[in-house]
């Protein structure tokens, strides 16, 4: 992701329509249904109702993709613009959604205002080492 951020609103530059890319390896196992079940609190803190709304049935989309992970396991997930967003398991790719309001949504449980870390989010952004 480039840098061109100003301090303290990061991540509103990093939700923008440009690609982005974000993998997790687990140390855990997780089942798959639990991935939607933690997502939905941070969408409700990050995006409007009435955007939850639009993309709603785009959100269960990427919901059902989701699958069982054990202890060494990644998720990915890839945005390019004009393209959707694509989850893959440890490299193999279970689908795309469509649609730059769901990346920026989807992504702001990360990135955005309120997500589920500010430390990590500003570690991803680059805004930790202006501090």
């Amino acid at each position: 992701m480039r840098r061109s951020i100003s301090r303290g609103r990061g991540w509103a530059d990093a939700l923008k329509d440009a690609p982005k890319r974000l993998e997790i390896r687990y140390h855990v196992s997780i089942k798959g249904e639990k991935f939607g079940e933690s997502a939905e609190p941070f969408l409700k803190k990050n995006v409007p109702a009435e955007v939850l709304a639009v993309i709603r049935q785009r959100i269960e989309q990427l919901n059902r993709l989701y699958q069982d992970v054990k202890e060494g396991d990644r998720y990915a997930l890839d945005y390019a613009p004009g393209k959707g967003t694509t989850l893959s398991l440890n490299g193999n790719s279970l689908g795309t959604i469509e649609g730059a309001d769901f990346a920026a949504a989807y992504f702001s449980i990360w990135l955005g205002a309120k997500p589920i870390s500010d430390t990590m989010r500003d570690e991803l952004i680059g805004e930790a080492r202006k501090k």
